[in-house]
């Protein structure tokens, strides 16, 4: 009944998330004629005498379909499956060029089917590539396509252009993307418009040089808005975040009357349609920069290019342990300040701060140093359009207390590239002074133990939607020491967990793990008086017989080893910066592998001798199979206390096999940098051959020291 209750709730807790979960349908994407990009000085108040047939644009095959193409490093291409094209390129292309033509009053007929007149030309198109381009570090979107204007059944074309075009994305999704191809093919439209102005203005002879004519695009891009803002005239304005976090500052948006709005680096404004100034960067009003005349226009984006970089300073000792300096930022040009700060301590959850500059060189002060001091100082040039981390490091006393700048510099790592990475990898050794308590062999007698050891502990994560991916591997190796025993090997155990996530929801997803638990060394039982024992194998036979001494060994290298596997559904019922919590049920395996390993099953003083009697019979290796269900939390909590749990649970499909329960919980305390309390409860359901079931309770308190090797 209790198995049943349990898997009940499971199952309605995934329906539940089933249908909470935000279903992921399939965006699709149009091209549409912008008026507001026309240019003027093109439209004629006279057409050309000439008719024209517009013609479907011709498209290979790679890319006329409604799938939008996606090019990687090299010759790669896939087909984004739910990022579509919602109209015919091959009808929509020749479509906006008919309006642009028209608009401009360049001939005396467009047309794009064919009427009781003959045209006398034609205009082709040839779109040879339409695809966002992606690697590691760059987002573009590419436009290759001929223009050609000929007679009708004519051979030679009098009029050409060719364009291919690339055009960096600043924000990365597929919004920017096809609204910058609408761009390109307005702009490129207008640049053979002009060709064509030369050709029949100037004719055949003119110079050749002439019809090779380019235009920059605009620095300003925009793209096409969600249905939320489209009503009351309104548009958007988004200056990018180029660290791609969310702690750059907010800046001011003044609009034609005096009023004040504010705004923050990486979130898109709401902005009624209008002309507006921009005040943005760090510093007295004064320093900041300004871009008046910025155009919002109804149902659009406007991204602004960045001509400003970023600056993030780090102060650390020579242990790269945090150090609290107060720093000072000035303009090597004229001297002015621009404030002074304190680093960021980012391990107990502060936020670095991002400064915002014009392009050019800095000088960075620490112990309130002046502008012209000659001590305690260091440059930075910071470029337009990127971010640079400089890293201070202070000498230190005998004490530990930073006292002068001891180097500073740009370090070889790209913080841009680091923050933008998918995969992250980190690890760290631990020194713990550890308080044991449990009551594994006794449920009434807990065993209090004092603890030496060493951990080495390493996660590696790989973060790409819709694939999550996680391992986190303990190493642990450690000494102890009792009332009446001297140090001894304690702590040994090797720990693998490997966790593979694929969301095909917003948080519903399949999941797949395998997890590993052994330990390295030879596990004996120590006893400060002599005792007698006798080992009996799996059959009941006795292997050794009655021998009396002070140890025994119960367990060999590497045995009982633990495996763990399971696949089923993942719910991610909170994902917050701060809070994780996560439900998994699915079809689970367990492995304990038992070879030469050995559990006290009776103990008995005899009554003439006052000697301990022990009965050590062998395990079995166990195989089961079941019904599996997991809560994984982390939770970061005030007074800078970190709560994690893991509860794992398996319900055999066997009637006659019982279930396996384990539940880890942890509570770190950071008092310091690198200094931080640790207490853990592990509770494990334990069912004794002799007895009633019983949970398990494993205590642990120790002070940690931890140093990151990366």
């Amino acid at each position: 009944m209790k198995k049943n209750l349990i898997f009940s709730t499971v199952v309605l807790s995934i329906l539940f998330g089933c249908m909470a979960g935000e279903i992921i349908t399939p965006n699709y994407y149009i091209l549409e004629y912008y008026s507001h990009s026309e240019k003027e000085e093109l439209k004629q108040e006279k057409p050309f005498d000439i008719s024209v047939f517009v013609l479907d644009t011709k498209i290979p095959k790679t890319y006329n379909r409604n799938q939008i193409v996606v090019r990687h490093f090299g010759p790669r291409i896939t087909y984004s499956s739910n990022d579509l094209w919602g109209v015919k390129l091959s009808k929509i292309i020749p479509d906006l060029i008919k309006k642009r033509l028209d608009n401009y009053n360049i001939f005396k007929q467009v047309q794009r089917e064919f009427l009781a007149t003959h045209p006398d030309y034609e205009l082709i198109t040839t779109l040879n590539n339409i695809e966002m381009y992606q690697s590691e570090t760059i987002f573009q979107a590419r436009l290759n396509i001929d223009f050609a204007l000929r007679k009708s059944e004519g051979e030679t074309n009098i009029v050409e252009h060719s364009a291919n075009v690339e055009k960096i994305l600043l924000a990365r999704d597929f919004d920017t993307f096809v609204q910058t191809i609408n761009d390109i093919i307005l702009a490129e439209t207008d640049n053979f418009i002009r060709k064509v102005q030369f050709y029949y203005t100037l004719g055949p002879e003119a110079d050749k040089q002439a019809l090779e004519i380019t235009e920059e695009l605009d620095t300003s891009l925009v793209e096409v808005l969600d249905k939320e803002v489209t009503a009351g005239g309104k548009g958007l304005l988004l200056l990018p975040a180029i660290t791609r976090t969310d702690n750059e500052p907010h800046y001011k948006i003044i609009d034609k009357y005096g009023y004040e709005y504010s705004g923050k680096m990486g979130t898109a404004i709401p902005l009624l349609e209008g002309l507006y100034t921009i005040e943005y960067g760090s510093g007295k009003p004064a320093q900041r920069l300004v871009q008046k005349n910025i155009k919002i226009v109804p149902r659009y984006k406007t991204i602004i290019d960045p001509d400003w970089g970023c600056l993030i300073v780090d102060v650390m000792d020579e242990n790269r342990n945090f150090a609290k300096v107060r720093y000072e930022v000035f303009d090597l040009k004229d001297g002015e300040s621009y404030g002074s700060e304190f680093p960021a301590e980012v391990e107990v959850g502060e936020q670095e701060k991002v400064w915002v500059l014009r392009p050019g060189l800095y000088k960075i002060t620490v112990n309130n140093e002046p502008f012209n001091t000659y001590r305690d100082f260091t440059t930075v040039f910071v470029e337009e359009g990127t971010v640079q981390k400089l890293t201070v490091v202070m000498e230190t006393d005998e004490e530990g207390n930073p006292t002068t700048m001891g180097g500073a510099g740009i370090l070889e790592e790209s913080f841009l590239e680091a923050s933008m990475g998918k995969t992250k990898f980190s690890s760290a050794i631990h020194a713990n002074v550890n308080v044991n308590s449990n009551n594994e062999a006794d449920k009434d007698n807990p065993e209090t133990t004092i603890t030496l050891n060493t951990q080495l502990e390493n996660y590696l994560i790989y973060d790409q939607d819709p694939l999550h991916y996680t391992m986190k591997n303990l190493i642990e190796v450690g000494t102890s020491k009792t009332t009446d025993i001297d140090f001894r090997l304690a702590a040994d155990e090797f720990d693998l967990k490997n966790t593979g996530i694929y969301y095909f929801l917003k948080n519903l997803g399949f999941y797949a793990r395998f997890d590993v638990n052994s330990h390295f060394f030879t596990e004996k039982y120590y006893s400060s008086d002599e005792f007698c024992y006798t080992k009996k194998d799996k059959d009941g036979v006795i292997v050794v017989d009655t021998t009396c001494a002070k140890e025994v060994k119960i367990e060999p290298s590497f045995f009982p080893l633990v495996l763990k596997e399971g696949i089923g559904i993942n719910y991610r019922i909170l994902n917050y910066p701060r809070a994780n919590l996560s439900l998994r049920a699915g079809f689970g395996m367990r492995q304990d592998m038992n070879d030469d390993v050995y559990e006290l099953t009776d103990a008995q003083i005899d009554s003439l001798s006052l000697v301990e009697h022990r009965t050590y019979n062998e395990l079995e290796s166990v195989s089961k199979t079941g019904t599996e269900v997991s809560v994984i939390g982390s939770f970061q909590l005030p007074f800078n206390l970190t709560y994690t749990t893991n509860a794992d649970f398996l319900f055999p499909f066997e009637k006659d096999e019982d279930y396996t329960m384990e539940w880890e919980n942890s509570i770190n305390l950071k008092l310091f940098k690198y200094i931080s309390l640790d207490y853990k409860l592990k509770l494990e359901n334990k069912i004794p051959e002799i007895g009633d079931e019983y949970i398990v309770k494993k205590h642990t308190l120790f002070l940690r020291i931890t140093y990151f090797l990366r």
